[in-house]
């Protein structure tokens, strides 16, 4: 992990993550870190599977559609394949 210094932060960004650590219960540097890893798109809560259960739901039907014919022929089975 590296260490940096930040330099001539705006009163109102200061106050700002002075709340945010104190809603929170954390340091201000850990405030920080949260939200520039967030602004990065870096952030990544721990107990966040690893799996494609945030992807659910978010197809349309056109979406399934196409899908459904990119993958049609993959749908048989070699049955010699599987000797």
């Amino acid at each position: 992990m590296k260490t940096m210094t930040i330099r001539k932060i705006p009163d109102e960004v200061a106050e700002f993550l002075a709340h945010k650590a104190g809603d929170n219960g954390c340091s201000i540097n850990s405030a920080a870190v949260s939200i520039l890893s967030s602004a990065a798109g870096l952030d990544r809560p721990a107990n966040r599977r690893r799996d494609l259960s945030w992807f659910t739901g978010t197809w349309s039907a056109q979406d399934e559609k196409e899908f459904n014919a990119a993958v049609s022929c993959c749908r048989r089975i070699d049955a010699e394949g599987w000797k």
